[in-house]
């Protein structure tokens, strides 16, 4: 596994991701391997929003993001302070992925939602990664049903190697989970010593990724 210290530096980088704007559809009901393989080579000639696997309260639901607000956090207070969260979960690799890298499968069988997804500026260590948001349609009340918003803040973290490669492996599927893992601490590395959350970063990019479909 890459040491931790060859992927702080990339951290630097996380301001440049444009998370869900690449173009080229991935339709809900293909099969996984065909929707890693048009993740991984867009077209981007095609014009068409692709749609993105994303964990919400143990269920996966899709979305769709046609645009990007960079530095949102300073550009736009009001919208990002009322964006709601969108984690991205990554799984480091030993070896920086490159354009036409293989899927992965984790020792416990598990692929990740992006598998890997080269999205526009995001950093080569980060392409392995899942999506977790705090809640989507049809959810009920209680705190989830509200918060589907368009608008969603980009927050980072990265699996802890050891932890992932357990054969016992399950990802976070979440907010819930996401707490309680960071409760724990040995579920992800501390890419942010220091700062308030020691496992997360906080881009200050805002998605604009509306919640298009979603399957139990």
């Amino acid at each position: 596994m890459r040491p931790f210290a060859t992927i702080v530096p990339a951290l630097g980088l996380v301001a440049l991701i444009a998370g869900c704007d690449r173009p080229s559809p991935v339709q809900p009901n293909v099969p996984r391997a065909a929707a890693n393989a048009s993740h991984a080579n867009a077209d981007a000639t095609s014009g068409k929003p692709e749609i993105d696997p994303t964990y919400a309260n143990g269920k996966t639901v899709y979305m769709i993001g046609p645009h990007m607000i960079v530095n949102a956090r300073e550009t736009q207070p009001n919208l990002y302070r009322h964006a709601e969260e969108l984690y991205l979960l990554v799984y480091p690799q030993q070896i920086e992925p490159a354009p036409g890298a293989p899927p992965i499968t984790l020792p416990s069988g598990y692929q990740p939602q992006c598998n890997p997804c080269f999205h526009p500026g995001l950093p080569a260590p980060f392409v392995f990664h899942d999506h977790v948001i705090t809640g989507a349609p049809g959810m009920g009340n209680n705190g989830t049903a509200g918060e589907m918003k368009a608008p969603w803040k980009l927050i980072l973290l990265v699996y802890n190697p050891a932890y992932v490669a357990s054969p016992n492996f399950t990802p976070i599927k979440s907010e819930q989970e996401l707490d309680a893992a960071e409760q724990a601490g040995n579920v992800f590395l501390p890419i942010n010593q220091g700062g308030d959350n020691p496992f997360e970063i906080e881009t200050g990019n805002v998605l604009i990724c509306p919640i298009v479909s979603s399957h139990a």
